[in-house]
C-alpha cells in the first residue's frame, strides 16, 4: 500500500462463547486494545515449585514490588498510537514474593500475602511455552480475518516487564498445519518506567496468521539467575493496541481477447492487462525434482515475503501485484508473516529453470495479429534467476524460451521481452518459470525462499486483416458458446397486424445476454419511423399503419467469456385505438444473423407463450463482462 493510502485499523467484533472466554475477531475497523487491567483475562504456564507437574500457578495483581512503578500515575505517550494522551489502563501481573513482607521492613513492597512459591524458569516438559521463561497468556483468542493484510500488523503501547520480556505470538493453524509454533519479538527489560512496545509487521514476522491467535508475554528474571518467586518477584504490566490495514481483493484478470480491431493496419500494436500475480489467480504446476520434471498442483501463497524482498506495498508507482511463492518451513525472524509453510521439493535443478506458476485464466489470441510478436511488457521481479516465459496452447505443445525476465528480487524491474515463442490461435496458458537455487524449502532461516511478482500486459502487433466473424451459433441450447470478438447481427422482427390504424405503438425487445456494446437502427412500413441505440433492451415508440412489420437490427460484439442462447424476444404494445388486442393483433418473432455480417439464417417463430418462456430464460442468463476491442495506446 503506498504513501498515500489511507489507514485502515482494525476492530474487534464480539463473538459468542460458550465458555468465559471471547473471541475478538482482526478486521477493517478500530484498534484491539489488550490491557492487563483485568487479571481475569490472562492465565500462564508457570507451575507451582510444589507441583511442578501439577496445574497452572494462579497470577495475582494484589502484589507490587517496591521497584515496580505505579501505572496508576503514567499517560501514554505518542509512540502509543491512538493510546497517545491516555493514562494507562493496567496493573502489574505476577506471582508475588513466596519470601514476601509487607511494606516498609520489606522495601516497601505491597499486597495481600502469603504467595506461594512458583516456578519461573519453564520447562517445556512440563508445559512451558518458552523454555527458561514464565508467559502470561492473554485468554481471549484474537482471530484474523481474511481480508487483514497480513504483513502490516501492528502492535503499539507501552508496558512494563521484569525482567527481560519477549512479545509471544501463537497461530492456531499457520500454513503449515503445525501446532506448536510460536514467534518472539524481544521487548527488553524495563520496570522502573514505562517501556516502549512498537512492533511492526511490515519489518518483522510477529507470526499473526489468518485463523485464531493466541498473545503472550514471556519473561526471564535474569536477576541472580533465579528459578522460582522465592525473593525474585516476576511481574508484567502492559498496555497495548493491534491495528493492521485491509488486504484489498485482487482485481479480476481482465478476460479480452487480444485481437486487433476492425479498421487497424498492419503493425498496429495492441494489448491486453494489466495481468497481476496473486495466490487466488495463480499456481505452481511443474517442477524439477531429483532431476526429473514432476507435473504438480500445489497451491501459492501471497501473504508470504522473504525478508529481502522488496515491499510492493511501499512502491512509488502503486501495483496490485503480490509475491507468489510456497513459502519457508523455517522463517527467518524479519520474514513476512513469520509463521512455517508446508514442505516443498524440486525448486530447481542444478541452476537451469526448475519451478514453473501459471495464471490459471487463459490468454485467448485472435486471428488478426501476428502471432511472432507477442511479447510481454510490465514489471516484473522473481527469485532468483534463469527465468523465462511459459506457454501452452489450449491444442499444441508447451515452450519456453530463452532467459527473457529479470533476475532477482530486491526490486521491480520494467521491461518488454523479445518475442515470446508457443501462442496460437484461441485459449493460451502462460506463466513463469522460475529457479530459486535451492531444491526444497526446509533450509534455516528462509534463505531458500522461491517468489514471483509480476504486473504486466501482452502485447502483439496487427495484421491488417479484419477481425474473424467465424461463428458456430444455434437457438437450441442454453449453453452454446460463441467466438470471441467477433460481431453478431441479430434481427429483430415485431408485426402487429391490427384492424385499425395505430399509432405511437411501443415495441419492447430483449436483447440476449450474450450481446454487449450493441447498437441498434430499426426501419417500419407504410412510413413509419424509429431510431435508437445503446446496449440493453429496446423501447421505442413507433407509428404503424394498420399491418405494418417493424424490423430492428442490432449489431454487437460478443465477448469472450460469452455463452447462451442468442434467441431474443420483441412485442408491440397494444396501441391507443385498438379495441381487441388479442394474439392476431399483438405479435412476435425473432430472427438471427449469424456467420458473416449480412448472411441470415432465420429461425423458427415462436408462438407468444414459447416466447414469453424464452424470455424468461434469457433474462436469467445474466448478463456477461464484455468489452469492447481496444486497440493499445
Amino acid at each position: 500500500m503506498n504513501k498515500q493510502t489511507a489507514f485502515f485499523a482494525v476492530t474487534v467484533v464480539a463473538l459468542g462463547a460458550a465458555s468465559s472466554v471471547q473471541a475478538a475477531t482482526l478486521a477493517c475497523g478500530t484498534p484491539l486494545r489488550v490491557s492487563t487491567a483485568n487479571v481475569a483475562n490472562w492465565s500462564t504456564d508457570a507451575r507451582y515449585v510444589s507441583a511442578p507437574t501439577g496445574a497452572p500457578a494462579t497470577i495475582r495483581d494484589d502484589y507490587k514490588w517496591n521497584g515496580w512503578f505505579d501505572p496508576a500515575t503514567q499517560t501514554h505517550g505518542a509512540s502509543s498510537g491512538s493510546l497517545n494522551g491516555q493514562p494507562f489502563a493496567g496493573k502489574w501481573l505476577s506471582f508475588g514474593d513466596s519470601s514476601f513482607v509487607d511494606g516498609a521492613a520489606n522495601g516497601g513492597n505491597t499486597g495481600s500475602g502469603t504467595y506461594p512459591a512458583v516456578i519461573t524458569n519453564g520447562d517445556t516438559d512440563n508445559g512451558a511455552w518458552v523454555a527458561g521463561r514464565v508467559t502470561f497468556i492473554y485468554n481471549e483468542p484474537i482471530n484474523i480475518a481474511s481480508n487483514v493484510n497480513l504483513s502490516t500488523i501492528r502492535i503499539r503501547g507501552a508496558g512494563g516487564f521484569d525482567d527481560n520480556t519477549q512479545l509471544v505470538v501463537r497461530p492456531a493453524t499457520p500454513p503449515s498445519g503445525a501446532t506448536d509454533w510460536l514467534r518472539m519479538q524481544n521487548l527488553g527489560g524495563s520496570y522502573a518506567a514505562p517501556g516502549i512496545v512498537n512492533e511492526d509487521g511490515s519489518q518483522v514476522g510477529l507470526g499473526f496468521y489468518y485463523g485464531d491467535n493466541t498473545l503472550g508475554f514471556a519473561v526471564q528474571n535474569t536477576f541472580s539467575a533465579p528459578t522460582t518467586s522465592q525473593g525474585n518477584p516476576t511481574g508484567l504490566m502492559a498496555d497495548i493496541e493491534i491495528t493492521a490495514d485491509c488486504a484489498a481483493e485482487p482485481a479480476p484478470q481482465p478476460t479480452t481477447i487480444l485481437a486487433c480491431p476492425a479498421g487497424s493496419q498492419a503493425g498496429d500494436e495492441v494489448r491486453v492487462g494489466p495481468f497481476t500475480t496473486n495466490a487466488r489467480d495463480w499456481k505452481w504446476t511443474k517442477r524439477t525434482n531429483a532431476g526429473a520434471l514432476e507435473n504438480v498442483d500445489l497451491p501459492l501463497y501471497d501473504s508470504y515475503r522473504y525478508r529481502s524482498y522488496f515491499n510492493p506495498g511501499t512502491l512509488s508507482e502503486a501495483t496490485t501485484a503480490r509475491w507468489i511463492s510456497p513459502g519457508t518451513t523455517d522463517p527467518a525472524s524479519t520474514d513476512i508473516p513469520g509463521v512455517p509453510y508446508p514442505a516443498a521439493t524440486g525448486q530447481s535443478n542444478g541452476g537451469v529453470d526448475g519451478s514453473t506458476f501459471v495464471m490459471n485464466q487463459s490468454i485467448s489470441v485472435g486471428t488478426n495479429v501476428d502471432l511472432a510478436s507477442i511479447k510481454l511488457d510490465g514489471r516484473f521481479a522473481f527469485d532468483d534467476y534463469g527465468n523465462s516465459v511459459y506457454v501452452k496452447p489450449a491444442s499444441g505443445t508447451e515452450s519456453f524460451g530463452g532467459t527473457y525476465l529479470s533476475n532477482g528480487y530486491g526490486a521491480f524491474t520494467s521491461l518488454t521481452t523479445p518475442a515470446i515463442p508457443g501462442f496460437e490461435r484461441g485459449q493460451n496458458t502462460i506463466g513463469f518459470m522460475v529457479d530459486g537455487g535451492q531444491n526444497a524449502n526446509s533450509c534455516a532461516g528462509g534463505t531458500c525462499a522461491l517468489g514471483a511478482i509480476a504486473d504486466f500486459y501482452v502485447t502483439a502487433a496487427c495484421t491488417g486483416e479484419p477481425p474473424s466473424a467465424d461463428l458456430s451459433i444455434t437457438n437450441t441450447s442454453a449453453s452454446t458458446s460463441v467466438a470471441p470478438g467477433a460481431t453478431v447481427t441479430y434481427t429483430i422482427t415485431a408485426s402487429n397486424a391490427g384492424p385499425t390504424d395505430a399509432t405511437g405503438a411501443t415495441v419492447t425487445a430483449t436483447l440476449p445476454a450474450a450481446l454487449t456494446g450493441a447498437t441498434w437502427t430499426c426501419a417500419g412500413a407504410g412510413g413509419g419511423t424509429c431510431a435508437a441505440s445503446g446496449s440493453g433492451n429496446i423501447s421505442d415508440t413507433v407509428n404503424l399503419p394498420v399491418g405494418a412489420t417493424v424490423t430492428y437490427t442490432v449489431t454487437a460484439k460478443v465477448a469472450a467469456t460469452a455463452s447462451g442462447s442468442l434467441t431474443s424476444t420483441a412485442s408491440i404494445a397494444a396501441p391507443a385505438g385498438v379495441d381487441d388486442p388479442t394474439p392476431a393483433n399483438n405479435s412476435a418473432t425473432a430472427s438471427s444473423v449469424v456467420a458473416t455480417p449480412g448472411a441470415a439464417t432465420p429461425v423458427p417463430a415462436l408462438d407468444l407463450a414459447a416466447l414469453a418462456l424464452l424470455g424468461s430464460l434469457s433474462a436469467g442468463i445474466g448478463a456477461f463482462a464484455l468489452r469492447r476491442r481496444q486497440r493499445g495506446q
